[in-house]
């Protein structure tokens, strides 16, 4: 084989990557349209798109709620007519993948954030694999009576300490609240110090958090819905919300 002809060879190759890269870009950045039912009666066109680096924007007339550390869409899938649930990988760390999910309902031309949750989570690591996946089904044909189904499945297996290797399931029922449009668990009484994290200002503030609070659990992970926002439970007392306005 002569030289110039390798040479063509990888200049064909060259122009075959860039266009992959181009075409996997466009289709990032364009965004795209997804209709629900808003509890208004209306037909509410939902808009996402990934525009700037590591966001995903979802916007409904003027409203927008912007979703953090996102990597690329992973599923989108109308529920009910009513509900929108987007799957979407975000930034784990070495040697951890996780995904996100996420279900909005429209309701007064605003986005109700029902549920941010993660849905799936491998850990691989030379001392200890682990495994979280969850699946989501709704149930009930109004406010009155919709449910969220989750099943939940999560596993880890640790060489140097067997003894605390586990593999359980379960399922879990999320109830529904009309007034505020979210999914929860239960209600809890909490009167604790936590260290809020803002994902705008990537600070931190402590914040004495003190009342009847709607809650997330699904296995090992914890959610608290505070002053209209959900927030994940993670170590030292620290919550981190994954979305902003």
């Amino acid at each position: 084989m002569t030289s110039k002809l390798l040479a063509m060879i990888k200049k064909r190759i060259y122009q075959l990557v860039f266009l992959s890269f181009f075409c996997i870009s466009y289709y990032d950045a364009k965004a795209q349209s997804y209709s629900v039912k808003s509890f208004d009666g209306n037909e509410a066109k939902i808009e996402l798109s990934n525009k700037s680096r590591r966001t995903l924007t979802v916007s409904y007339l003027k409203d927008t709620v912007f979703l953090t550390e996102y990597i690329a869409t992973t599923k989108v899938q109308v529920l009910n007519g009513r509900f929108l649930k987007i799957t979407y990988d975000t930034r784990g760390g070495s040697g951890l993948d996780l995904n996100n999910t996420l279900i909005v309902s429209v309701s007064k031309s605003k986005i109700n954030v029902s549920m941010l949750v993660t849905s799936y989570a491998k850990l691989v690591s030379a001392d200890k694999n682990g495994l979280y996946t969850s699946k989501f089904n709704i149930t009930g044909n109004d406010q009155s009576n919709y449910k969220l189904i989750v099943n939940v499945h999560d596993q880890q297996a640790s060489k140097l300490h067997p003894e605390n290797n586990y593999n359980k399931n379960e399922v879990v029922t999320l109830n529904y609240n009309p007034t505020y449009h979210i999914f929860y668990s239960a209600n809890r009484n909490i009167n604790q110090s936590f260290n809020i994290n803002d994902p705008k200002t990537q600070q931190a503030d402590k914040q004495q958090i003190k009342g009847l609070l709607p809650v997330i659990e699904l296995g090992q992970n914890a959610y608290y819905y505070i002053k209209g926002d959900w927030y994940k439970s993670g170590y030292n007392y620290n919550l981190f919300e994954e979305y902003n306005r």
